[in-house]
């Protein structure tokens, strides 16, 4: 199995994959979106986005492993490849997801951490995330 960088013909291919995987992921803005296949269907897949063009910051979201393939190291496998092809990363997770993200050198970042190091665009997201999901957290590469 193989990282792969989705192009724009494996779009709906990739929304199908999240769609069955009951996560409602979309599309950011300027976007890489990284996949594994197995038999010619796509079993994992993470979106990194940069909300707006050069941004030296990109969101990472939507890393979902499909259930017959977790427990098999992809999430990480994915999470490395993105760390090779990108800058610093930003995540906002759920706490029960944060032995994922430190095993792989994220840092989980405090409140004033998240005021000085967000851009505008990022921390207004997080702000509302936050309002749905008041223990989420924030990790950075």
């Amino acid at each position: 199995m193989k990282i792969i960088l989705a192009d724009k013909t494996d779009k709906k291919s990739v929304l199908r994959f999240y769609k069955q995987q009951h996560y409602s992921a979309r599309y950011l803005g300027f976007d890489h979106v990284y996949i594994i296949e197995y038999d010619n269907n796509i079993i994992a897949a993470v979106m990194v986005s940069n909300i707006k063009p050069n941004a030296n910051v990109s969101l990472l979201h939507a890393l979902v492993v499909d259930k017959a393939y977790q427990r098999q190291g992809l999430a990480t496998k994915l999470l490395q490849h993105v760390f090779k092809h990108h800058g610093t990363i930003i995540c906002f997770a759920q706490p029960f997801l944060a032995p994922l993200y430190q095993s792989v050198a994220m840092a989980t970042l405090t409140l004033a951490q998240i005021e000085q190091q967000l851009s505008p665009e990022l921390y207004l997201r997080y702000l509302a995330y936050k309002k749905s999901q008041p223990k989420l957290q924030v990790f950075q590469n």
